[in-house]
């Protein structure tokens, strides 16, 4: 069988930078405004415990609680990329993953073994990019998160522009904070 021309190829690891990105994107893109809304539920819930209740039982009761609340909204994240370190065997055993990019399709390949790919272009959904990586979102709900410094053969701004043509999805700007979106 001839070997099809990779005209992009990436190679990394899921290492503490890809997983805390894959875990932000998918806060920012599928559950947004769930920290502020935590943290807004915490405060509504413990200045009542502050201000209204007498019984000190209460107070600490409400107070405590709201304080937990906020906490979560403010490190829900890191708590995240933590329980997923402590659970996730690709990034506990060092995984080497490398996409290929071909003319017409890309295999997805963990250490060497294919265990995914896009049989044509137009099976990305959407994507996304950020200072440091790419987001392709594909139609069997699979995320594939690509640092743009990772790539061997070829770079993430050509990249871009090949993704556009076959598969006519605009490469979509994700500001990194409140900042940046302004």
């Amino acid at each position: 069988a001839k070997q099809k021309e990779v005209l992009y190829q990436v190679k990394t690891k899921r290492d503490s930078g890809v997983l805390k990105a894959y875990i932000t994107f998918t806060y920012r893109m599928l559950h947004p405004g769930v920290s502020a809304r935590l943290m807004l539920y915490g405060l509504v819930i413990a200045l009542p415990g502050i201000f209204f209740f007498k019984d000190l039982y209460w107070r600490i009761f409400f107070t405590g609680i709201g304080v937990l609340m906020i906490l979560l909204g403010l490190f829900r994240q890191y708590i995240s990329l933590w329980m997923t370190k402590r659970n996730d065997p690709d990034y506990k055993s060092g995984a080497d993953f490398t996409y290929n990019f071909t003319v017409n399709d890309a295999d997805f390949l963990k250490d060497g073994v294919r265990f995914s790919g896009l049989g044509k272009y137009k099976d990305i959904t959407g994507f996304y990019h950020d200072d440091s990586y790419l987001y392709m979102g594909m139609k069997n709900k699979e995320i594939i998160v690509i640092p743009k410094s990772a790539f061997t053969i070829g770079d993430s701004d050509s990249f871009e522009e090949f993704i556009y043509k076959k598969s006519k999805k605009t490469c979509h700007w994700l500001p990194n904070n409140f900042r940046d979106a302004m």
